[in-house]
């Protein structure tokens, strides 16, 4: 019951944060996926995950999602490339500092306890000159409506939707953590003034090496275009299982 109505009310959302998230990831890269849910976008993103070789470790707290995303990674045949545990990003240990590429909090920030302390924590699962994606809906302007009906619509869904999440207080965040944002792409427009964004950003005292994940100068931080630079394995997915953002959606 639960995985249907994540699939009802998040999945065309589920799918084009990750269109957007793993293209931009590199060849081989390893990336932690905090909050990777049910894994229903691996009915759409396997071929690109294998053309890439991308090593996925995903964490969730949800044992019902879990069950259904080993299943999935059965299906699809994705052993190889995507493994799962259960635990929250606060307590979450690598096991290995330093060994992932990226860190992924798709759609999956704003629902953490304590945000500040993990972003402390992802120092030391990142490789040096590794970066954090985050796919976020932000708000420009506070509104208490958004505020009192955000949290609450769990309630309704069974889906955590998180709390608010104010583009100045994202910012802010980031910056006081030592944070520097790389790159800030508009994947659809939201409801009630809101924009669904990728945002990447590496630790300021990180320098990024010669062989980073991407060689990208500040110029890079710009509005792009949610197809914009989509390799052909991700175009070919999205155009056969999912329509282009667009529209209102939470």
């Amino acid at each position: 019951m639960k995985n249907w109505l994540y699939q009802v009310f998040i999945h065309q959302t589920t799918k084009e944060c990750y269109q957007g998230s793993l293209s931009y990831m590199t060849q081989g890269s390893h990336l932690l996926d905090v909050g990777i849910g049910n894994g229903l976008m691996l009915e759409t993103f396997g071929p690109l995950i294998k053309s890439k070789g991308l090593k996925i470790t995903g964490i969730d707290i949800d044992a019902g999602y879990l069950k259904h995303c080993k299943e999935l990674i059965r299906k699809h045949q994705l052993e190889d490339y995507i493994d799962v545990c259960q635990g929250s990003a606060e307590s979450y240990t690598s096991g290995q500092q330093g060994c992932f590429d990226f860190v992924l909090f798709s759609m999956s920030f704003m629902v953490l306890r304590d945000p500040r302390s993990v972003l402390d924590r992802a120092r030391s699962w990142l490789k040096p000159g590794g970066e954090i994606v985050f796919v976020q809906a932000l708000f420009k302007r506070r509104s208490r409506l958004v505020d009192l009906i955000k949290p609450k619509l769990k309630y309704l869904t069974t889906v955590d939707f998180g709390r608010a999440t104010y583009e100045k207080d994202f910012f802010d965040l980031l910056s006081e953590n030592g944070l520097t944002v790389r790159e800030d792409r508009v994947l659809k427009g939201e409801w009630l003034n809101s924009q669904c964004r990728m945002i990447v950003a590496s630790f300021r005292d990180t320098p990024l090496p010669s062989a980073s994940p991407r060689d990208r100068g500040p110029s890079a931080i710009k509005v792009r275009s949610a197809r914009e630079g989509l390799c052909p394995v991700a175009i070919k997915a999205v155009s056969q299982q999912a329509t282009p953002p667009s529209g209102l959606r939470r």
